[in-house]
Parts: structure tokens; sequence; C-alpha cells
């Protein structure tokens, strides 16, 4: 009776067993065909988040190959190689001639476009994230295969400052990337007190917190006083032509006025008095344009920065702060 029942057991454990399992396989096949969708429509991000899940669902080597590619075309060439080289290495015998001549060929070009990189921190345990993406714990027992180009790598700990650095690395790179991280509540200054019996010993100023104040915004003047300059300049000319062109018009009215004048003594009379008109205008005309440029700089004249910051300080004589603004 006992193995009756271990049996009928048995039997149930497996069927249970074998329907989730086809569910599994069910829903990784359906995943698989959206993911092909995306590929095709260009969505490479979210075909890739629906290969990976289809992966998980039910491991098949033939999704890697979807993952390699897909990652090719989101240029994330370190991920590339590395689900290229898991391909091969999970389909073996399975992979056809044809189709691991045409990976290992691609494999040759993206050993190109990949670097290496070692992480080196002060602290154990600490997270270390490229470009956002978790890759493991400090210390780490190898070299991060990355992608070429521009790369962010951090390394957190609870408790600490988070140390960031952000490199530029070539293919073929192999770069060591030192990372420090600071406890926060780590005391600015330490002093050893010296014995009270000896009144010859002078206790060495012991420093206080650093305060940071908000930053001294100041707006950069040179532009507009140079703009001020050039405008009174051109002021000044369409002042001085002016009063010239108003002489030059009370001659030719003179002239025009007059009996005996030559017809060549009024012409010359005319010219001279529309020339210092002419140049009259067109200094007024300038004097106009500098003002409103310089009004313009005066608007928008960039902003220099300064930051100021204070320390408290205790010494035997008394205390005080110091600092720069």
């Amino acid at each position: 009776m006992r193995r009756l029942n271990s049996a009928i057991a048995l039997v149930v454990t497996l069927a249970v067993s074998t329907t989730a399992y086809a569910q599994k396989t069910d829903e990784a096949r359906s995943r698989f065909g959206r993911g092909v969708e995306l590929f095709k429509d260009g969505d490479y991000r979210a075909a890739l988040i629906e290969f990976k899940r289809a992966y998980e669902l039910a491991p098949n080597y033939k999704v890697l190959y979807n993952l390699g590619q897909t990652s090719l075309e989101l240029q994330d060439y370190a991920s590339a190689l590395k689900t290229f080289e898991q391909y091969l290495r999970e389909g073996g015998k399975d992979v056809s001639s044809k189709r691991r001549a045409e990976v290992e060929a691609e494999l040759g070009k993206l050993r190109t476009r990949v670097a290496k990189i070692t992480v080196e921190a002060n602290v154990e345990g600490a997270e270390v994230t490229i470009d956002d993406i978790v890759v493991g714990k400090t210390p780490l027992t190898e070299p991060l295969t990355v992608s070429a180009g521009r790369r962010k790598i951090s390394v957190s700990k609870s408790g600490l400052t988070t140390a960031t650095r952000t490199i530029d690395i070539a293919g073929g790179d192999n770069q060591k990337v030192p990372l420090e991280l600071v406890d926060p509540q780590a005391a600015v200054v330490t002093t050893t007190n010296p014995s009270t019996d000896n009144p010859d010993v002078v206790r060495a100023p012991t420093q206080g917190p650093l305060t940071v104040f908000e930053p001294v915004k100041t707006k950069n003047m040179t532009p507009v006083w140079i703009g001020v300059g050039i405008t009174g300049g051109l002021a000044v000319g369409t002042i001085v032509f002016g009063i010239v062109a108003i002489s030059a018009k009370s001659t030719f009215d003179t002239r025009v006025g007059e009996l005996g004048q030559s017809a060549q003594s009024i012409d010359d009379a005319r010219s001279r008095t529309r020339t210092f008109a002419l140049v009259t205008d067109i200094f007024g005309g300038a004097t106009i344009i500098a003002a409103g440029v310089t009004l313009a700089l005066a608007l928008t004249r960039p902003t220099r920065i300064k930051e100021a910051f204070v320390r408290p300080y205790f010494s035997p004589f008394g205390g005080g702060v110091a600092g720069a603004f």
C-alpha cells in the first residue's frame, strides 16, 4: 500500500512538473516570437529584453544567436562578444559549419572593438557598475570586458561616498581604474594633546568642519564697458559731423541767395553738404547699432562663479574663522 501511494505521489509530481515546464516553454516560444517582431521593427532594446526572458524560461543555445545579433545592433560590442562565444560553446557540434564560420568572423571584428579594465577599490564588498549596470563586487577576480568608447565606472557601498570615474578607452586597451571610497563621518583633522605639565608646549590649532556657502555670482562687465566706449565714440562723431553738415548747408544756402555766384561754386557747396550729411547719417546709424549691442551685452553678459568657504579654528590663544571668497 505504501509503495502504491508513493508511486501515485511520484506520478502526480511528474505531471505537475511536466505541466509547469510546458507552460514555461510556451511562454518562452511566445516571447521569442515577440522578440523577432521587435527586431524586425528596429526596436532592438525591447527585442533584447524579450530574447533574454525567453532564454531564462527555456535555455536554448539558438536564442543566444539572436541575443548576440541584437547586442550588435545596439553597438554593445562587449555583450555581443560574450553572447556569441557562449552560443558556440553551448551549441557545440550542433552549430553548422557555415554558421560557425560566420560567427567566428564576427567575433574577430568584435575583439578589436572591446577593451579590458581592472577596477581597483580600497574596500571589499563594494558594488561595481559600468554605465549604471551592476557587474560585480570588489575585489573582482578578473578584468572586465567593455565596449570601446566612453565608459562610466562607479563603486559604491552603504555608509561610504560613491566613487565614480569616466574614461575614454580604445579597442584593445587594458587599463587600470583605481577608485577610493571615503567615510563622510571621518574626522577632518586629528591632533595629539601634549602634556599639560609642560607650559612651553603649544597645542596645534584644531580645525572645524569646512562650511561651503552658496557660490557667489558676479557679472563680467568688460564687454559692456567696451560697448559703452564704442557707442560714446560714435555718438561724438555723429555730433561733430552733424555740426559740419549744418555749417555746409548754411554755406550752400548763402551761395544760392547771393548774386554773382558761379554754378561750380554752388555745386561744390551742394556736394559738400550732401557728403557731410551722409557721413552724419552713417555715424548716427552706427551709434544706434552699437547702443543696441551694448544693451544686449548688459542683459546677457556671462556670469562668473566663485565659491566661498570658511573653516573655524581653535587654539590656546583664541579662535576664529579662515576661508576664501
